[in-house]
């Protein structure tokens, strides 16, 4: 019991806070980094490898020369090892990225939510449908004002009789247009038959007085050759 004391086994623990998304990002970003550097080291190193085995081989220094390429294929395994946790780490970085992005859409979808919900309230429902209804009713008025305004004014009478009456003004516009023409041919036989009567008697003067211009013509000469 007081050895639990005295390390404190009953203290309650403290939680630690978790790292947010970019914190977690910038220290994968530092991994990286280190494991590119790493990754430098060991390229060069088997580069120094590969030049010592052809240097050992050209002295003919076989066991020198094989010791070189163990070793550099020591420094490979390692650097393909380092190639794939980097792999691995550039490849949460994009999920934790990806995530970044998800998180801001849905926090900017939760809060246009929020404005909507703040925006359109029941109260505003209930009005819009009130409002509706008043725009439908008044625009009912206005179109019974047109048409009672549209109506004609004072007596109405029957289309039917207007008709009849119509018809019957007709009916004697052409009785009295046949009568006016029986009027006519009458007054042109009575005209046609008083110019019979006076035609032969006009006829006769006109050759007496055609007679006496050609005496007087005769006389006159007559009288010049006498002179």
């Amino acid at each position: 019991m007081a050895f639990s004391r005295l390390f404190g086994t009953n203290q309650k623990k403290t939680q630690k806070k978790a790292p947010t998304i970019n914190e977690s990002i910038q220290q994968l970003n530092q991994a990286v980094n280190q494991l590119g550097k790493r990754e430098a080291h060991l390229a060069k190193k088997i580069q120094i490898c590969v030049n010592n085995a052809k240097s050992k081989s050209k002295k003919m220094d076989k066991k020198g020369a094989m010791y070189e390429l163990k070793k550099k294929k020591q420094l490979e395994n390692q650097l393909q090892s380092i190639q794939g946790k980097k792999l691995n780490l550039e490849l949460q970085i994009l999920s934790l990225e990806d995530a970044a992005i998800n998180k801001s859409a849905i926090e900017a979808m939760d809060l246009a939510r929020i404005t909507m919900q703040r925006m359109v309230s029941d109260s505003m429902i209930d009005k819009v449908d009130t409002l509706t209804e008043d725009l439908e009713f008044e625009m009912d008025k206005i179109k019974e004002i047109g048409n009672v305004l549209s109506e004609p004014l004072g007596e109405i009478y029957d289309d039917d009789d207007l008709e009849n009456e119509l018809a019957l003004l007709e009916e004697e516009d052409l009785d009295l247009g046949n009568n006016m023409g029986l009027q006519r041919n009458k007054s042109i036989e009575a005209l046609d038959d008083l110019l019979g009567a006076f035609t032969p008697n006009q006829k006769k003067d006109e050759d007496d007085e055609e007679e006496d211009e050609s005496v007087e013509k005769q006389k006159q000469a007559l009288e010049a050759t006498m002179n």
